[in-house]
Parts: C-alpha cells; sequence; structure tokens
C-alpha cells in the first residue's frame, strides 16, 4: 500500500527525533568539554569569521576560534505548519564579544487570538544557524530550539563561542520554511582598541499615527548597533489602513498584548532595520499604559486589575525581543537594566526608568515648584534603590572613552517660568536627578553622554550639576531622538527658541532617528528627519549635526 501524507509525517518526525537524540548527546558532550558554553548553545566552527568568509579578528588583533562542528542538525519537520510562520521576521541583539541573542517567533495566522496565531497549545522545534556568509555556506553555529507555546512561540537563542568583533548572519528553519536573513555582529574584546563604532538610536512608533518611513533610511546606513528607548508599541486602538492599529480597545491580557505586537512587527520597514544589526531594547510607558509609574496605574483601573495587565505585558515584552533578560519571575518583573561595552571606546548602561519609580508627585500634568513641595521628596526616585546603586557601581568601574546612559525621559531641565512642564520626565525626580550627577561627579567620567526618547522631538543639551539647569558645571550631555512616527507638540510649540534655558538645539515638529559616529575622539550625532510619515516611502536628511569633543565639556552644533 502507498503511503499517505500523515504516513510521510509521522516517518520525518521519528527520522527527526532519532537524529535530534543523537545531536543533543553530541551538544550535551560538547558543553561539558568546553568550559563556560550554555546549555542552549551549539559550538561554532574553528574557522568561522568575518562575513567575508574569513577569519574573525578582534580590533586588537587576536583570534578566538571556537570548537569545531562537522555535522549540522536536521532540519525539524513542519508538523501541522501549512503556511509561513515566519511573518514577524527574526532580530539580534545585546550582543557580547563572543555572544549575540537571535530571535524569532512563529505565528502562521499573527493576529488570530483564537485560532492562538495559528500554532495551537504545543511546542515547535526550529532550527537556527549562524554563518560568516550570507549564503549559508560557512555555518558557524546551529542547534535546535524549542518555539515553547507558554511563551507565544517565540524563540531566544543566545548563540556563544563566536569571535569577538565579527559580523555574522543568521535565519531559522522548520521544514520546507525558512526565515529572512538578519546580519549581526560581536563586539569587540573588552580593553581593544576600537577606531569607530556607528549607531542609531530611535523611539515612539505609535503605529496608527503614521508610516514609518525613517525605517527605510536607518535600515540602509552601516550600523554597528542600534537602540530603541521606549515606546515600541502603543496600547491605543484605532488608525486607517496600513496604520491600524489590530484591537479594538487597550489591550488588558497576555494575547491581545502579542496582538499588537504582532501587528507592529508585520511591518516591512520595521523587520527590514531589525535585520540589518543587532539591537539594544529597553522600554517606557507604552508597552505597557500612557504615563503609568510602577505598580501605579495612570487611569482609574484598580491596583488588582493592573497587576495583572502590567504582568501580561511584560511577558510580551520579553517574548517579542533578541534580550539578554531571563524570562518573567513569578510575579511578572524582568530585570531591563544591564550593561556592556564596546572595546575601550564606551560603556553602555541601559536602564529602566518605568517599573522601578515611584508615582509623579502632584498627578502627572505640568506643575510649578510652589504648586507641588513633594516635588522635594528625596525618597522619591526614577530608578529605584536596587537600581541606583547598580548605576552608581557601573559609573564608578567605567574605563572606557565614553560612557552612555541609553533611557526613557527627558534629563534636562524643562522649566519655562516657572512651570514645570513634564513631571513624568526627570524634572518630577529631581532629587534622583541630582543624586545621578553626584555619581557622575564622583567617578570623574568626562565624556558622558545620554541617549533619551519619549518626547516626540530632536534636542541636544549640556547637563549641569546640581539640577540640570543652564548654570553649573557640566557632567553629562543628553541627545533626545524625535519619533518615528508618535505625533507630538509641533502644532502647539512649532519653532520656540530653547536656546535661553540651555538647550542650542531643537525640533518639535519632525520625525526620524538619530545617527551616531563615536571615535575616541569625538562623538558625533546626526538628527536625521523624513519629509513625511504621510505616504509609504519618503526623502529624508540630516536636519542639524551635534558633536562632543572627548575631554572638552560641552555640545557643539552645527
Amino acid at each position: 500500500m502507498a503511503e499517505g501524507p500523515e504516513d510521510q509525517d509521522a516517518h520525518d518526525a521519528l527520522r527527526f527525533e532519532l537524529a535530534t537524540r543523537v545531536e543533543m548527546h553530541r551538544r550535551r558532550f560538547l558543553a561539558l568539554a568546553a568550559a563556560g558554553t550554555g546549555s542552549i548553545v551549539l559550538a561554532a566552527c574553528s574557522n568561522g569569521g568575518g562575513s567575508d568568509g574569513s577569519k574573525g579578528t578582534s580590533s586588537s588583533g587576536a583570534t578566538d576560534a571556537a570548537t569545531t562542528s562537522t555535522r549540522p542538525p536536521v532540519v525539524p519537520p513542519a508538523q501541522g505548519l501549512e503556511t509561513d510562520p515566519f511573518t514577524l521576521g527574526v532580530a539580534s541583539g545585546d550582543p557580547l564579544p563572543r555572544s549575540v541573542i537571535l530571535w524569532t517567533r512563529l505565528a502562521p495566522d499573527p493576529l488570530n487570538q483564537l485560532g492562538l496565531f495559528g500554532i495551537g497549545d504545543r511546542d515547535v522545534q526550529v532550527l537556527w544557524e549562524l554563518a560568516s556568509d550570507a549564503g549559508f555556506d560557512h555555518v558557524v553555529a546551529s542547534g535546535i530550539e524549542p518555539a515553547a507555546a507558554e511563551f507565544g512561540h517565540s524563540i531566544h537563542v543566545d548563540v556563544e563561542g563566536l569571535d569577538p568583533d565579527t559580523w555574522y548572519h543568521y535565519r531559522f528553519r522548520v521544514g520546507t520554511y525558512a526565515s529572512a536573513t538578519g546580519r549581526t555582529r560581536t563586539t569587540p574584546k573588552e580593553g581593544a582598541t576600537v577606531d569607530r563604532l556607528r549607531l542609531a538610536f530611535v523611539s515612539c512608533q505609535n503605529r496608527r499615527d503614521g508610516e514609518w518611513t525613517a525605517y527605510d533610511h536607518l535600515a540602509e546606513d552601516d550600523l554597528d548597533l542600534v537602540f530603541h528607548l521606549g515606546d515600541y508599541i502603543y496600547e491605543y486602538p484605532g488608525g486607517t489602513g496600513d496604520t491600524k492599529t489590530p484591537l479594538d480597545a487597550e489591550p488588558q491580557t497576555l494575547a491581545d498584548y502579542r496582538t499588537v505586537y504582532a501587528g507592529y512587527k508585520l511591518d516591512p520597514k520595521l523587520q527590514k532595520a531589525h535585520q540589518v544589526a543587532p539591537w539594544v531594547v529597553t522600554w517606557d510607558d507604552h508597552e505597557v499604559q500612557n504615563n503609568y509609574a510602577g505598580d501605579v496605574p495612570a487611569s482609574a483601573l484598580s491596583r488588582q486589575a493592573f497587576e495583572r495587565r502590567r504582568k501580561a505585558a511584560y511577558q510580551a515584552f520579553w517574548e517579542h525581543h533578541p534580550v539578554r533578560i531571563a524570562p518573567p519571575a513569578a510575579d511578572g518583573s524582568l530585570t531591563v537594566y544591564r550593561s556592556f561595552s564596546f572595546g575601550k571606546l564606551a560603556t553602555f548602561l541601559v536602564l529602566d526608568g518605568r517599573q522601578h519609580r515611584t508615582d509623579q508627585p502632584c498627578g502627572d500634568k505640568p506643575t510649578t515648584a510652589a504648586a507641588c513641595p513633594a516635588l522635594d521628596d528625596p525618597d522619591h526616585t526614577m530608578l529605584g534603590t536596587v537600581q541606583e546603586e547598580w548605576l552608581a557601581k557601573g559609573l564608578a568601574a567605567s574605563d572606557t572613552t565614553w560612557t552612555v546612559l541609553a533611557q526613557q525621559t527627558v534629563m534636562k531641565a524643562l522649566v519655562i517660568g516657572d512651570t514645570i512642564l513634564n513631571v513624568d520626565q526627570w524634572d518630577g525626580y529631581p532629587a534622583a536627578r541630582q543624586r545621578l550627577f553626584e555619581a557622575i561627579d564622583r567617578a570623574g567620567l568626562e565624556n558622558v553622554m545620554v541617549l533619551t526618547g519619549d518626547i516626540h522631538a530632536a534636542g541636544a543639551a549640556d547637563l549641569r550639576m546640581p539640577s540640570a539647569g543652564v548654570k553649573g558645571k557640566i557632567v553629562a550631555h543628553e541627545l533626545v531622538g524625535t519619533s518615528i512616527s508618535s505625533g507630538g507638540l509641533g502644532k502647539l510649540i512649532g519653532d520656540l527658541d530653547l536656546t535661553s534655558i540651555g538647550i542650542p538645539y531643537s525640533n518639535f515638529v519632525d520625525h526620524g532617528y538619530t545617527r551616531c559616529t563615536v571615535t575616541p575622539e569625538r562623538w558625533t550625532a546626526e538628527f536625521v528627519i523624513v519629509d513625511t510619515i504621510a505616504e509609504p516611502t519618503s526623502a529624508a536628511h540630516v536636519d542639524a549635526t551635534v558633536d562632543v569633543l572627548a575631554g572638552t565639556p560641552g555640545i557643539k552644533v552645527r
């Protein structure tokens, strides 16, 4: 009797199971033999290296060959998958000298909550591959990873044993389906000399506000890293056409937040931007709810209902990003703050200014110091005690040319007359800001850069002790990136000149991103803006260029 499709599927599954068992035994042996290799990582080939197929080298010229692996894993069968499951693209992130995180999420029917996004309540085995060339003729690491139903069929692979300062290509496969190919890199060795780093930072991409035309241009830049500083999704429903959000009400459940992320990640511009370089992602408020503070909702929602909502949102955040973060704890919390370095050039401290903060003083509307004495409360915190201590230690330990805080809300004082414009920003937490400035000063750091999102406007300013005003010692320099699409204050503020309050460059009207070139001598930031977000494509140009010279405090605008 001839075999039917079900018999063939069963045979394929059996062959895959046997091959996987053999491969897992081999991997376990190699993991035990190689010190420091994690349980989810396959060893890389000894001749892996740069994207040109040559052996990878660090900036100091040393080579770091990993363990040879000559038997590739078998591609898992696509049991029950009848359409492409890689609809949400691929991404990589949180790179280290020997490791990088690879990400995808299987979602054949990404907006169908009732159908569990096209897979159902079962795990799916997926092959991941990392190669030194785009054609995957030289695969240097590969393995089988489960896309677990528990985590929305998302995959986070921590690939270890790689060469420092090296570009790689990666993809995922199951059955006959293959994901798009992504490009990623490891960072230079700790202490390695680095001539140049190219990075961009973005934030605030409200889907219903317009097209993400800036990502077309970012994807064409020669970038080593991309930072997303929060508001990757918005909880707001609505919109039309291509920019309509996939829910008719604000998300409340894990399935809701998964659907919102899927609606965002289906965008081809965003997918392309993720494919070109590793990303480092943190969050702000809209990943849960506008202007929430710690465990305090910004609406009439009960604490219990908000706790459930926040827990769902936090898990969805983890599921949808290539972050070097443990899955949510039993209480739903995530440790989002983390650090890494780029050789001797830069130390990056990625902050969480939302989960651990105390509630905004006197509500979250503009106020004055006289009307809000709670502003002076020394116990008010933006980061929480534990994170403040972690940050102070990180600043004291930084021995690179540049020390960079990648964070959410504006640190520069935005006070006009006696009116504090936004107490959701650091202006609402002046004691915490002063403690941070004092920690920078104690550490004796000269070249501190603060990268900021949130406000849907671009700007640059020196940060002066003790209150980020117009007088005092410069302890840091802040670059604020405008939004990818989120509407701002342009219609109200227009071309308001803020030089009198110590902001030599600002743009409250346009959308785009900030592109930075970092060398041991200079930090150069180009504020890239697009002509329109009302159309699917747009031209872009540099609105302003800002320089900070190493060892010479003070922003220069050209």
